[in-house]
């Protein structure tokens, strides 16, 4: 399969996934449904990591792993809340809204210059988010998913200063394993009764977790990052298309107009990046 397809075919699974989310009840437990999610996603990537490294050995960056394992499971959690209660595109583009946040704490965290088109990006993707969420009051759902995004930069921060330390697949395995320390209590304090819909969901989830960062790796392990870029974003058009095909959400001219914006955001930092790319191709 061409890389392009690839990627395409994991934003597909991943706006589908949160399409099943937003068809389960609004009052379903939501540590619940991240535990089973997380579950099934350690369990599928098990066998990978024992073939890679012949045992289960304690990983050296447990440390980071706990880390990121808090972030997975708080994040998640509060995300699939943002999307019981919010239309689906306007939740997806608050979360897009994660690689931008991750330029600010790169910035502070570790000394990266922002510079003056990610500036100017982050003004414009957040004039999109208004035009998609279209506030007249504060929205607790929309300051979830803010919260959410935050979260998932956090540990994409996280991710980025240690990933040559180990194998993605080892990353994965620790981090979903990890997170059972949280989610089990959380799942507990949350007392709500086993429910049949959210474990099939949980576990949907989990193989659509497990296909995406299959596909993800592959696709960048055949093509430049920088080709992938402007196909990621699709995401964002898919959770825009099933809102209104299934679930009958509103897709008005302005929330057309804010996810061109959010979109055109996502890739006015790289834009010099992808134009050399294509150019140097051409000839």
């Amino acid at each position: 399969m061409p890389p392009l397809l690839m990627i395409l075919a994991a934003q597909l699974l991943i706006a589908s996934g949160n399409l099943l989310v937003k068809l389960l009840e609004t009052d379903a437990p939501v540590f619940q449904l991240v535990l089973y999610r997380q579950l099934f996603a350690t369990l599928l990537v098990l066998p990978f990591v024992w073939r890679l490294q012949g045992n289960l050995k304690l990983s050296p960056f447990y440390k980071v792993h706990l880390s990121r394992a808090l972030l997975i499971g708080l994040g998640n959690a509060i995300f699939m809340l943002a999307i019981m209660h919010l239309p689906l595109a306007t939740v997806t583009a608050v979360i897009y809204t994660s690689p931008l946040l991750l330029l600010l704490l790169s910035a502070f965290f570790l000394n990266e210059r922002i510079g003056y088109r990610r500036s100017v990006a982050g003004i414009i993707g957040f004039t999109g988010i208004l035009l998609l969420s279209q506030p007249t009051e504060f929205n607790l759902y929309i300051g979830l998913a803010f919260f959410g995004a935050m979260t998932s930069a956090l540990n994409s921060l996280i991710l980025k200063a240690y990933s040559t330390h180990e194998h993605p697949f080892s990353t994965l395995f620790w981090s979903n394993a990890f997170a059972m320390i949280f989610l089990i209590p959380a799942t507990l304090y949350e007392g709500a009764s086993f429910s049949l819909p959210v474990a099939q969901v949980g576990l949907t989830l989990g193989l659509f977790y497990i296909g995406m960062t299959y596909l993800i790796i592959h696709a960048y392990r055949r093509a430049d990052a920088s080709q992938m870029a402007p196909v990621e974003y699709t995401g964002l058009l898919f959770a825009a298309l099933f809102g209104w095909w299934v679930l009958d959400e509103e897709l008005s001219l302005a929330m057309l107009v804010g996810i061109g914006l959010v979109i055109f955001s996502s890739i006015l930092p790289s834009y010099s990046e992808l134009k050399a790319k294509w150019k140097s191709r051409r000839n």
